[in-house]
């Protein structure tokens, strides 16, 4: 019995060692041919990105911020990987528009002048210009990884362009601290244009296409970037009137002022983080609330007729006119009527007073109205002021 037993043990194994080499040798050789069609995988997709390309685009006009650049192959004979642009290619870069390139993630050259440019250091090489050990290493790197392209270069043509109206239709109210009027509370909204100065900044806050409405919004919606300028136009106003003295009346006058402010007070998170700067600002359906309005238009006619004494006599003599009208159709009687008007001349021989500064004598007096903040007209001592009828006799010695 045993030595039938050990017979069929080793018939057994043999049968097992049979099957064993056989699949082993499947295994090495399904092995092999795996390794062979990598490798011949690798060197024909690295013989297609030989081709040096081409890259170039239009104006990018007022609609698209950043674009990614695809390369030229009209032909249709460059069949190689879209993430590959080989050493030597060209960047053909138009008029208000620079250029970016990106190879493996990072930024590595920038370009903001128009013109014909060659990528000389990139990491991809090509036979066609003499980068023959790179392309050795480069077909090895995909054979390691299956086949697989194991960098990505990119170029990204960035908008220079000056992008016009910006604009929402919400309105602002914003205070003025107004060098002359006071505070003054007005309502407005902005237009404005902007460009982006530093391509570089831009992108890295970015980082892909991006279109206009998805930076900047819609006049309905407005996002991030237009909500800065805006939160920001109370300090700039506050900047034009303390700092540059502009009065309310000349504050749509100066653009260029109120621009400088606009981007210095932006500039922490446009220019420094995104490389932008506003180019022209415009307020528009500029509103003084009543209240305001009312305290401009009196202290202009206050400081007509401070300044110009005739103005104020023709200011009153007009009025007694009125007044002497007026009495002759009183019902009540003119007697009545001209006593009240007796009493305007008194009024008006205090105006007819207005300077009786003697010749040679120096005269002082204040230069506002103690009492209501009027300018008075220098070196004419008045006894009445002409907006409030205070008596400032006292405040005049000479």
């Amino acid at each position: 019995m045993l030595p039938l037993f050990v017979a069929g043990y080793i018939i057994s194994a043999n049968r097992n060692f049979k099957t064993c080499r056989k699949f082993l040798g499947k295994g090495i050789m399904g092995f092999i041919s795996n390794i062979a069609g990598t490798l011949s995988d690798s060197i024909n997709s690295e013989l297609k990105d030989q081709y040096l390309e081409t890259f170039r685009t239009d104006s990018l006009g007022q609609d698209r911020l950043v674009k990614r650049s695809h390369r030229q192959n009209s032909a249709g004979l460059n069949q190689g990987s879209s993430d590959i642009i080989s050493a030597g290619s060209k960047v053909l870069v138009p008029e208000g528009t620079y250029a970016l390139m990106i190879d493996n993630g990072k930024i590595v050259d920038s370009v903001t002048a128009p013109g014909l440019y060659t990528w000389e250091n990139s990491s991809s090489g090509s036979v066609l210009s003499g980068g023959v050990k790179s392309v050795v290493g480069d077909v090895f790197d995909r054979f390691r990884f299956a086949g697989e392209v194991t960098k990505s270069q990119r170029i990204y043509f960035v908008n220079g362009l000056e992008i016009m109206n910006q604009t929402c239709n919400e309105y602002l109210n914003v205070p003025y601290p107004d060098p002359v009027y006071g505070n003054l509370y007005f309502k407005f909204r902005i237009m404005f244009s902007f460009r982006i100065v530093d391509p570089v900044r831009f992108f890295k806050k970015t980082g892909k296409d991006t279109t206009l409405y998805e930076f900047m919004g819609s006049p309905e919606r407005p996002k991030q970037p237009f909500l800065e300028v805006q939160d920001h136009m109370e300090e700039a106003l506050n900047l034009c009137a303390s700092r540059d003295k502009v009065p309310f009346p000349q504050l749509l006058s100066n653009k260029s002022r109120l621009k400088d402010a606009v981007n210095e007070a932006v500039s922490k998170v446009w220019y420094e983080q995104r490389g932008m700067v506003v180019e022209s600002i415009a307020l528009t359906d500029l509103t003084l609330d009543e209240a305001s309005r009312k305290r401009v238009e009196q202290y202009d006619s206050a400081k007509i007729f401070a300044d110009d004494p005739d103005a104020l006599k023709a200011l009153v003599a007009l009025g007694l006119t009125k007044a002497m009208q007026s009495a002759a159709s009183n019902p009540a009687g003119a007697v009545g009527g001209f006593a009240g008007l007796g009493m305007a001349g008194a009024v008006s021989g205090n105006i007819q007073n207005v300077n009786p500064a003697v010749e040679g004598q120096s005269i002082t007096g204040p230069e506002t109205c103690p009492f209501c903040g009027t300018i008075l007209p220098l070196q004419k001592p008045l006894e009445y002021c002409p907006a409030c009828n205070a008596d400032i006799r006292s405040y005049f010695s000479g």
